[in-house]
């Protein structure tokens, strides 16, 4: 499983569209001193935002020249809400070295979007897709979903809990459906607006999840996210656990394995 950190991204909510240049610069080189390996960063509203009037303390080419000194540290990309789409900015997007645009969208709307999604890919960028307010379907149409974004060209699917009010069964049965359903790797975000995040990423992790979004000390649009501090904690623990558990049946194999049989008389 990897870890994306998007504090650079919707972490920047908290004080409005972006962090200014210097604590940007910063936390690039935090996370990639960290092996931190997939990064969302730019406006909070995405690639090509301040043309729709979100300007923020950082422009779109400003961010392209920040990110360069990292771009072969990690996989480093900008989010692309379809309802700001231009197709000039992706194109320039991959031209500065970006390594993937991540498509927003509410879930039930893909097939509104296969020019964006072929606008990624013709342009030599990692395309993933987050499928915002995914609670709005059930797992069988999420499912559904996810093939029609895999027959398009999707590289990776986020399962997006946009307003945190999914609980752990219904994260664990929405991975479940959509990672039988697509070949591709399947992400979650979870939302902390019930205080569930942990226990989401738990289920999520259960599931088989490949990616799990978070952002340091939780930040992100409205009450937050998963905070990547935890995120590593939960992932440490779970491969902790994991070891501890394997250990235990080989050394209980060894043992049944070492006991003679009964002789028959």
């Amino acid at each position: 499983m990897k870890i994306m950190d998007y504090t650079l991204r919707d972490g920047t909510n908290v004080l409005g569209n972006g962090f200014p240049k210097d604590l940007t610069d910063m936390i690039l080189r935090g996370l990639t001193e960290n092996w931190v390996s997939v990064i969302e960063f730019g406006n909070a509203k995405g690639l090509g935002a301040e043309q729709f009037g979100f300007a923020g303390p950082v422009s779109d080419e400003q961010y392209f020249v920040l990110a360069k000194p990292y771009l072969a540290k990690a996989e480093i990309g900008m989010f692309l809400n379809t309802k700001r789409y231009k197709e000039e900015n992706v194109r320039h997007a991959a031209q500065k070295g970006l390594c993937f645009l991540r498509v927003g969208a509410d879930a039930g709307d893909a097939k509104k979007y296969p020019d964006v999604i072929q606008t990624v890919k013709d342009n030599g960028l990692i395309c993933r897709y987050s499928l915002m307010k995914a609670y709005l379907l059930p797992p069988v149409q999420l499912a559904e979903e996810g093939k029609t974004l895999q027959a398009y060209g999707v590289d990776e699917l986020t399962i997006i809990d946009s307003a945190g009010c999914m609980f752990p069964d219904e994260v664990r049965e929405s991975v479940k459906a959509l990672k039988a359903a697509v070949d591709i790797p399947v992400g979650f975000r979870c939302q902390n607006n019930l205080g569930l995040s942990a226990a989401n990423a738990q289920a999520a992790m259960d599931a088989g999840i490949d990616l799990l979004d978070c952002g340091l000390l939780g930040m992100a649009r409205s009450t937050g996210n998963l905070p990547t501090e935890v995120a590593c904690a939960l992932a440490n623990k779970r491969s902790e656990a994991q070891a501890w558990t394997e250990s235990r049946k080989k050394t209980l194999r060894q043992a049944l394995h070492s006991v003679k049989s009964p002789r028959s008389f």
